[in-house]
């Protein structure tokens, strides 16, 4: 009897821990807003001007919009992969400041890719999103972290703004870049 309420409440434990993603139409059609109990952000569709995208070394012409399942698989590859990833801890400085201890932190920006080998890939783009009271009173916060917000570009930042890239075909996390610091 104690050996399956012990089963039973790690089950319910682990179930309740799991991320679960919603999307939902924003007031741009070009936009998906996305939430989960963890983290929200923007999916962009594909037809969501590729001019505004800006983005190096991807192949714009060849996009998807990702599904819910896509943006959970992109999510689940990220969390197991990510620690890995950011081995070296590039322009992160504290613990505080470590992007794969505060994943949750972020705002998140999704853009669906095919590459030349057919592999779907998601881009996602992250933004801090946990601007202290503080932070404000001082004039740091991110006004571009809306649903219906443009695709953003930041330079320098540290690791509060970072991209990295998740082939779903291949289930792999590659290109992580963090921002420099100025």
């Amino acid at each position: 009897m104690t050996k399956s309420l012990i089963i039973v409440t790690a089950l319910t434990l682990f179930i309740s821990c799991r991320s679960t993603i919603v999307t939902f139409q924003t007031s741009d059609t070009t936009k998906i807003g996305v939430k989960s109990n963890k983290f929200r952000g923007t999916l962009f569709t594909n037809s969501y001007q590729s001019d505004n995208l800006f983005i190096v070394a991807l192949d714009s012409l060849n996009r998807f919009t990702p599904t819910e399942d896509d943006i959970s698989l992109a999510e689940s590859i990220l969390n197991e992969q990510i620690r890995e990833a950011n081995r070296n801890r590039v322009n992160q400085f504290s613990t505080r400041q470590r992007i794969d201890k505060n994943l949750n932190k972020y705002f998140r920006q999704y853009i669906g890719f095919i590459d030349k080998n057919g592999d779907r890939t998601i881009y996602i783009n992250f933004h801090w999103d946990r601007f202290t009271f503080i932070d404000r009173l001082k004039g740091n916060w991110d006004d571009r972290l809306d649903y219906t917000s443009d695709y953003s570009i930041v330079f320098d930042g540290g690791s509060r703004y970072w991209s990295v890239r998740v082939n779903l075909t291949a289930k792999k996390l590659y290109g992580l870049s963090i921002n420099g610091v100025a």
